[in-house]
C-alpha cells in the first residue's frame, strides 16, 4: 500500500465554479502587476522632528504675522497652502506621471487616484455651493469659462510643456520648495509663458468657443454630481480595462490531477 504523497497547490487567480476563467467583474478587480511578487521597498529613515517642529514653527509664525497685518482670510489660506504643499510633496501627488505612465505602460494607478481626487472635490463643492454655506461672509458661487478654440490650444500646448518639463503647475512648486533646483527651469519657462500669453491675450480672446454651461442650472447640484461622479467612474473602468490588458497577467500552473493530491490510495499487489 503506498502512503499518500502530499502536494502543496500554488496560489491561483480565482475562478468560477466550473473552473473557467473569472468573471468580468472580478477580472476587473484582479489586477497584477508582475508575473512575480514585486520587490520590497526599502524601509523608510526616521523622521527627523526637528526640521519638522522648525518649519512648522515657522509656518505658523507667518500665519500669525499675515493675520495680524491682513486679517484672517489671507492666514487660513496660507496654512491650506501650507499644508497643500506638504500634502503634495510627500504623496509626490502629480499630474505628469501619471498620464505618462497610463500611455506608456498601460498603467492607470495615477489616473485612478485623480478620479478619486476630483471626485471627492465635486463632492464638497457641491455641498459648499449647493447650501451655500461660506466662511468670512463670503457666499460661494459656481464659475465656468466659454469652451473653444483657444480652451483646447491652450491645453494642447499645457500639455506638452508639462511632460517637456517634467511636472505639472502644483508639480513644479512643491518640487522647487523641497529644494530640487534641476525643476528651476520648468519654473522659469512657467513664468516667462504666462508672461507671453498675458500679451497674447487680444489676439485668442475673441476666437471661436461655446458660452460657459453649468450643469447645476439644468439638472441641479445633485444631478451635476451624479454626471461627474459617473464620468469619474467610467474613467477608473476603462484605465483598469486597458492596465488589465496590457499588462500580461502571471502564469499559474494547473492543479495537478486528484491522484497526484492524494484523493486516492494506489493499492500495491
Amino acid at each position: 500500500m503506498f502512503g499518500h504523497i502530499p502536494v502543496t497547490a500554488t496560489p491561483t487567480k480565482p475562478t468560477g465554479n466550473s473552473g473557467s476563467d473569472v468573471s468580468p467583474a472580478l477580472a476587473l478587480k484582479w489586477n497584477p502587476t508582475l508575473s512575480v511578487p514585486p520587490p520590497r521597498a526599502p524601509a523608510a529613515e526616521p523622521v527627523r522632528w526637528w526640521p519638522l517642529g522648525i518649519a512648522l514653527l515657522g509656518a505658523l509664525g507667518l500665519a500669525a504675522f499675515v493675520w495680524s497685518e491682513h486679517g484672517a482670510l489671507p492666514a487660513v489660506l496660507l496654512l491650506l497652502g501650507t499644508g497643500l504643499g506638504f500634502t503634495l510633496f510627500h504623496s509626490r501627488f502629480g499630474f505628469t506621471s501619471a498620464w505618462r505612465q497610463f500611455l506608456a505602460v498601460g498603467n492607470g494607478t495615477g489616473l485612478r487616484a485623480h478620479a478619486v481626487l476630483l471626485g471627492t472635490t465635486a463632492t464638497l463643492f457641491a455641498l459648499v455651493i449647493g447650501t451655500g454655506t461660506g466662511l468670512f461672509g463670503n457666499e460661494p458661487a459656481p464659475s465656468a469659462g466659454p469652451i473653444g478654440i483657444a480652451l483646447f490650444a491652450g491645453a494642447f500646448l499645457f500639455g506638452i510643456g508639462m511632460q517637456l518639463g517634467g511636472a505639472c503647475a502644483s508639480g513644479t512648486l512643491f518640487a522647487v520648495g523641497s529644494g530640487q533646483s534641476a525643476i528651476l527651469i520648468t519654473l522659469f519657462g512657467f513664468i516667462v509663458g504666462s508672461q507671453i500669453y498675458s500679451l497674447a491675450w487680444p489676439l485668442v480672446s475673441d476666437l471661436p468657443a461655446i458660452p460657459p454651461v453649468l450643469l447645476s442650472d439644468h439638472v441641479g447640484w445633485g444631478g451635476s454630481w451624479l454626471v461627474t461622479i459617473a464620468a469619474l467612474v467610467a474613467i477608473v473602468v476603462v484605465t483598469r480595462l486597458v492596465q488589465n490588458r496590457r499588462v500580461p497577467r502571471p502564469w499559474a500552473p494547473r492543479r495537478p490531477p486528484r491522484e497526484w493530491r492524494g484523493s486516492y490510495a494506489a493499492a500495491g499487489p
